[in-house]
């Protein structure tokens, strides 16, 4: 199994299950409320702790969800416009200095950021 089916093994079985679980546990208690004393009190916090967990659990599994969604829509599109830029790029006649240029540029830019790099590793 890859790791990318077990993420969604995980994401689209276990979590749900999880939550489930974990309101069924948080209404068993919260059933049975009649706080008086410490132990009624403790009872009704562990429900109310249960009920947070649920939600917060099915909030990042909708968060996952919806940002991994946004976020492959996103890639799929610049990719399609690479894939245009790039075409025309072949198609477009380019100076051999112009290539020159931009080898500099690009060369510049990658030991810029390899320096800045650097400096945030040191510190």
């Amino acid at each position: 199994m890859s790791r990318g089916a077990g993420g969604a093994i995980f994401y689209w079985l276990v979590l749900p299950l999880m939550t489930v679980l974990n309101l069924a546990l948080a209404f068993l208690l919260l059933s049975k409320l009649g706080p008086s004393g410490w132990q009624g009190w403790m009872e009704l916090g562990a429900g109310v702790f249960c009920c947070l967990v649920a939600g917060w659990l099915a909030a990042s599994a909708w968060s996952k969800s919806y940002w991994g969604a946004a976020m492959n829509y996103q890639v799929v599109r610049w990719r399609r416009m690479t894939d245009v830029i790039f075409r025309w790029l072949e198609e477009a006649p380019v100076s051999p200095e112009a290539v020159r240029r931009l080898q500099g540029s690009l060369n510049d830019v990658i030991t810029e950021d390899l320096s800045l790099r650097r400096v945030t590793v040191e510190d």
